[in-house]
Parts: C-alpha cells; structure tokens; sequence
C-alpha cells in the first residue's frame, strides 16, 4: 500500500491515527465508552480479532504507572482484554513476536550478569541497569536462529498462542530458534552497563558495522 493511500473508513492511516487520538482526548480515564469507528477498525484490521470475529463493544483507559494508559475493549465473552489500535494500522509481523519471544527467553541471562556486575563494566562508576551484548549482538543470534525455523515450526509456534492469556508470547521449548539463542548465549560475551554507556556501546559499533557491509 503507497503513501496516501485510503486505508480505512475513507482515510489514510496518518489521517485514520490522528482521528482516533482526537476522539480519545476526550475520553476520561477509567470510563468506559463506544466507539464505532475503533470497534469497527479493530474487528476488521486487528492481527487477532479479524481472524477470530472478535469485535470489542466498549472501551476503557486505565493508567499506566509510570505514565501513559493500557487500552482495554470489552467484548462477547463479557471480558476486559488490552487490545492495541495502534496495531491495527502498523501491526507486527510474525518475525518482531519470534523477536520477543527469544529476548524474553534470555532474560535469565541478562539479570544474572547485572547481578554479578552491579556496577557498570565500563565506566565503572554507575549502576548497571541493562546488558549489551558485545560478541555476537542480539541482532545476529536472532538473525541466524531464525532461519533454523521451517514454515511449519512458524505455524506450530503461533497456534499455541492463546490471546486471551495475560502470560506474554513465548515459543515451544523444542523451537530450533530457541535452543539456538539459548546455547548462543552460553558463549556470548555481555556486559552490565548503565544506560549511557549501552549507547556509547552501540554508537562504538556502528562504523564496524558500516565498514563491514
């Protein structure tokens, strides 16, 4: 689909966000109300709703610690689910939840190295609060695991997941992916930092990477 093009309800998805962002500032957190248009774009664009009929009747915008709202819709079943219209206009493909799936699969891994290196390993000075990978990035494990997956692992992976469930995406536990990603971090080579030094991290790698393309 071109830039401008008609995408639903007779607007452009530029046109069809900023009209929905309009209709929900005059919506008050908390309360629940109907919107036809939102109902509408959800039933028909939504990754998960289009396939199963799923059309939410209500909505509600509860906040968000930290800032923000969580959108939620109501629907058949009588149940309150966090259901994304954002999604609807740019919905993520099969590989960013594969993605997902394999860093979330990792966390272990992560939390024990900034549990071993409370402070940063690089400027020594503040408290390490993410992990980067040095050697291989994240980006190339997940690269080369992905490929070890067939069509029909994709499909086994994604029937198992159950929308209604609050518990996030993960994949079977005899996934090549995983494993793969798994035994990759084994050997991979992580440091704790502090959030300044993980971009000073990546601004470091960036000429390499340039260099070597």
């Amino acid at each position: 689909m071109g830039r401008g093009a008609v995408f639903f309800a007779g607007m452009t998805k530029a046109q069809l966000r900023a009209c929905i962002r309009l209709r929900l500032k005059e919506r008050e957190l908390e309360v629940a109300f109907q919107d036809e248009l939102i109902s509408d774009l959800i039933a028909e664009k939504h990754y998960y709703c289009a396939v199963h009929d799923l059309r939410p009747s209500q909505f509600r915008m509860l906040n968000r610690p930290g800032g923000g709202y969580d959108f939620y819709g109501l629907f058949d079943s009588n149940r309150w689910h966090k259901v994304s219209w954002s999604q609807c206009l740019d919905p993520r493909d099969q590989n960013d939840w594969i993605q997902s799936a394999l860093r979330l699969a990792t966390a272990p891994f992560l939390t024990a190295r900034r549990r071993a290196f409370p402070i940063c390993e690089r400027c020594g000075i503040s408290p390490s609060t993410e992990v980067d990978h040095v050697n291989p990035e994240f980006r190339a494990i997940v690269h080369q695991a992905m490929q070890l997956m067939t069509t029909s692992e994709f499909h086994k992976a994604f029937r198992g997941f159950d929308w209604w469930s609050e518990n996030p995406f993960i994949l079977p536990a005899d996934n090549p992916a995983l494993a793969f990603t798994l035994k990759a971090h084994q050997s991979a080579t992580l440091q704790a930092v502090c959030k300044d030094c993980h971009l000073q991290n990546a601004a470091d790698r960036k000429p390499m990477r340039v260099g070597s393309e």
